[in-house]
């Protein structure tokens, strides 16, 4: 009789670790999505977390626009204006220069030193000062200095001894010895020059403005006449 050999009885396997069991009054935890964390379900697609937005940028400013070319005509143009303008200047300045003149002391103009002894005495015949085109007179209230020129049509008049009086050759108008009008056609009294007094230092000690009489000081050594400084005499009418 032949022999028989055991078949070995199968092994059970193992069996599965089971899953504890939740604590009474828990919630069943939802079931994870196959494919890993964070993957989604079958069948659904993951939606991306949106993007923190970033402020808008600025527009940037568009650059100005370049220089057009300047034509031949517009450069002549600006060629011409250029050369107008500084031939206008050079007009202007020449003009000022010439409106504003500059005398020297000494000239007629600027302001002419005399002596005092050049003066007459009291009352004595007018001196003729041909550098700066006036007369010295001494008067009671004191000296001046008279402008040569008639007062009428710009003659030059001279002094009459016999008559004691200046008289204009032209159209006989006569002045007294302080200028004042006496006849003829002139309309006003005869102009004067401003003077200034000096002492032996060269020191104004009194002056005259307006080329009114002034007595001389006891100290005086000079009289500066200036004869850029005319003014005008009264008139009669």
């Amino acid at each position: 009789m032949a022999e028989t050999t055991p078949t070995p009885a199968s092994t059970p396997a193992d069996p599965a670790p089971s899953t504890p069991a939740p604590p009474p009054g828990a919630k069943p935890a939802a079931p994870r999505p196959a494919g890993g964390a964070g993957a989604s379900p079958a069948g659904t697609t993951a939606t991306p977390k949106p993007a923190a937005q970033k402020p808008a940028a600025k527009p940037a400013e568009a650059p100005p626009p370049p220089p057009q070319n300047v034509t031949r005509r517009e450069f002549l143009n600006y060629v011409w204006g250029a050369s107008m303008a500084l031939m206008l200047a050079q007009t202007v300045g020449i003009s000022v220069l010439f409106a504003l003149p500059r005398f020297r002391e000494g000239e007629f103009g600027g302001k002419i030193r005399v002596s005092t002894a050049d003066f007459p005495a009291l009352n004595a015949s007018p001196t003729e000062n041909n550098l700066g085109k006036f007369w010295m007179v001494n008067t009671e209230q004191g000296i001046q200095a008279i402008y040569k020129v008639c007062t009428h049509l710009g003659c030059l008049y001279f002094w009459d001894d016999l008559s004691r009086r200046f008289a204009c050759p032209c159209h006989g108008s006569q002045f007294e010895y302080n200028g004042k009008w006496i006849a003829g056609p002139a309309p006003r009294d005869l102009d004067r020059f401003a003077f200034e007094v000096l002492d032996a230092n060269d020191r104004v000690i009194a002056e005259s403005l307006d080329g009114r009489p002034l007595p001389l000081p006891a100290n005086a050594a000079a009289v500066r006449v200036d004869t850029g400084r005319k003014t005008l005499g009264e008139s009669h009418f």
